[in-house]
């Protein structure tokens, strides 16, 4: 049996290393000459620059894993402090323990013993929720967006200076597109003292775990799929390079580059494809003095603060390799709304109109700001699925009735599973589906 993986993102890489392991025959294609997709990082002049997810959590139990697979060491970044802005002043935004709950300076002392009450009613009513697996909550939670929600059961302030913040931040999409089972399953592993969220780098950068997954792997780097067809049973690739036959094929891209090669295939696959929606954005970095931001990892910028700006972070925290001849970087994420308003104007427009907003945030940049220079940036029309209620139902559907359907595959972050732990663990499954399908029809 053949296998063909396209797409060589963490989804896709988790998965064809699965395959490879069990025995199975597989090729991976990826259309880019680096691996990683929104997991990558460039190098220009003497800085690397995370292209899109920036650090990793104690908590992606899956990808650390991998990474202790690949022999790729993580450094804790502690201690850092995180902000969220609101009137325009920097507040400490922390869920670490209940004490660092009542120090959120962003929230009123009444707001603040809601959060409370509300933390504990998640962690007893919701334990068994996973936000990496979103499709394991009941389908009530999928019946109203998480800022409706939170506004009632918390409070107008907590829902848009913590959770809409937090939403923009990490998904660049607003809350109010997110179904409440996210929002709860996010809440609820916060809560848990066996879930650990300090932040954590891998030695390499981002690139690191993808590159060395790809290096024990048959991929075909820079060659895009330009037509998938199945016949006979049999799923026929094209690519400029060749034309090859698989006996079962998974699809780890985007939806829309996965409608563009495929052509016609089952009805199931091709309608969730068509109605999952992404949230775009752009990531933008400024080349600034590494000790301008001190020991803050990252800046929450909620949309009632700023309409352009979602979060910023430190880059100089990752170590010594972040930084050369006395600068490091500064990260920068749009909020979708502005992403798309810029997403076809001209670099130096983008650089100009986030450079402003950013100075205007952020009073240690403004102190340096002839020296706050533009240094490269990354167009993301497809960054973060939005993970509404809809979504969540439909995928949930799909993988109970038409995953593996004439021998094709989905997986990737929209099939309920957000950030690149969500992403790896679903092309993990996928992986063990299809072994147990293969084993069936072996003779």
């Amino acid at each position: 049996m053949k296998v063909a993986v396209i797409g060589g993102g963490i989804a896709g890489l988790t998965c064809a290393w699965e395959l490879h392991k069990a025995g199975v025959e597989v090729e991976l294609f990826e259309r880019e000459a680096t691996m990683g997709g929104r997991m990558s990082t460039r190098t220009k002049d003497g800085l690397d620059f995370d292209l899109g997810a920036n650090f990793l959590i104690r908590a992606y139990k899956g990808v650390n894993a991998l990474a202790e697979e690949m022999g790729i060491a993580r450094r804790q970044a502690s201690p850092v402090a995180h902000i969220v802005y609101r009137g325009g002043h920097p507040y400490s935004m922390n869920f670490s323990s209940i004490r660092s709950i009542f120090r959120m300076g962003a929230l009123d002392l009444h707001t603040r013993f809601r959060f409370l009450a509300f933390v504990l009613k998640v962690r007893s009513a919701h334990a068994d929720l996973d936000f990496f697996d979103l499709g394991l909550g009941p389908d009530a939670l999928n019946e109203e967006d998480s800022y409706s929600y939170a506004r009632r059961e918390v409070g107008q302030q907590f829902a848009d200076y913590i959770l809409d913040s937090f939403n923009s931040c990490m998904m660049f999409s607003r809350s109010t597109e997110t179904s409440t089972a996210a929002f709860l399953a996010l809440f609820s592993m916060m809560a848990d003292p066996a879930y650990d969220f300090s932040v954590l780098y891998a030695e390499g950068d981002m690139r690191a775990i993808p590159e060395a997954l790809a290096n024990r792997l048959v991929v075909h780097r820079a060659c895009p799929v330009e037509a998938l067809e199945a016949r006979d049973g049999i799923w026929h690739l094209e690519t400029a390079r060749s034309r090859q036959s698989f006996d079962r094929v998974v699809l780890a891209t985007t939806p829309k580059a996965a409608l563009s090669m495929l052509k016609e295939g089952p009805e199931t696959h091709r309608e969730l494809l068509a109605r999952t929606r992404f949230a775009a954005t752009i990531n933008v970095s400024f080349r600034v003095p590494k000790e301008t931001l001190g020991r803050t990892h990252c800046f929450y910028v909620p949309y009632v603060e700023n309409r352009t700006i979602s979060e910023f972070t430190n880059e100089s925290l990752k170590g010594d390799h972040t930084t050369h001849e006395g600068t490091s970087l500064v990260n920068v994420g749009l909020h979708e709304e502005a992403a798309l308003e810029l997403m076809n104007e001209t670099d130096e427009k983008i650089f100009e109109v986030v450079r402003t907003e950013l100075l205007g945030l952020n009073a240690e940049l403004r102190a340096v700001a002839d020296r706050v220079r533009a240094y490269d940036l990354q167009r993301w029309p497809e960054a973060i699925p939005k993970y509404d209620g809809p979504q969540i139902t439909r995928v949930k559907a799909f993988l109970r009735d038409g995953q593996g359907q004439q021998g094709l595959y989905l997986c990737g972050d929209y099939m309920n599973a957000p950030w690149i732990e969500g992403a790896s663990r679903s092309g993990q499954k996928a992986a063990r589906q299809l072994i147990r399908e293969l084993a069936l029809v072996s003779p």
